[in-house]
């Protein structure tokens, strides 16, 4: 899971940063690694909002270095519990965790981008929310 960050480079030297598909989500940096940096870490930020109801934004935007645009990795456990909210879509969490047979607390760990999912577990969570767990590596 990625999203695009848009540098511009400064008069003053420094790069500004913004996501076009992310709402109100900016930095900066003083090099062009420093920029992309903190790019990472004010999408990641952003994107806390997920587990807090808010929808999982759409990506749309493309990559084209030569225009500033370039491509910010979802950290991949991050990418996982994104991809599990967005999943469950408008059923609560105790209704998925009743589901599966375990406790809402246990559930939401399900859904905490800290958590180290086992493969087992996330075939259970995609089962229990009628989804299909496919994995890629890029």
């Amino acid at each position: 899971m990625h999203y695009v960050a848009k540098l511009t480079k400064e008069m003053d030297g420094g790069y500004s940063v913004e996501f076009p598909d992310l709402d109100g989500c900016f930095t900066e940096g003083d090099s062009l690694e420093e920029a992309l940096s903190n790019a990472k870490e004010a999408m990641e930020l952003t994107l806390m909002d997920v587990f807090d109801g808010c929808p999982l934004p759409v990506a749309s935007t493309k990559e084209n270095r030569r225009n500033g645009l370039y491509s910010v990795e979802v950290s991949p456990s991050m990418s996982v519990a994104l991809e599990v909210v967005a999943a469950r879509g408008s059923r609560s969490q105790s209704e998925v965790a009743n589901s599966m047979g375990m406790r809402l607390q246990a559930y939401q760990r399900l859904e905490d981008p800290n958590s180290n999912l086992s493969m087992r577990m996330m075939e259970r969570v995609a089962a229990a929310i009628g989804k299909k767990l496919v994995v890629s590596m890029v």
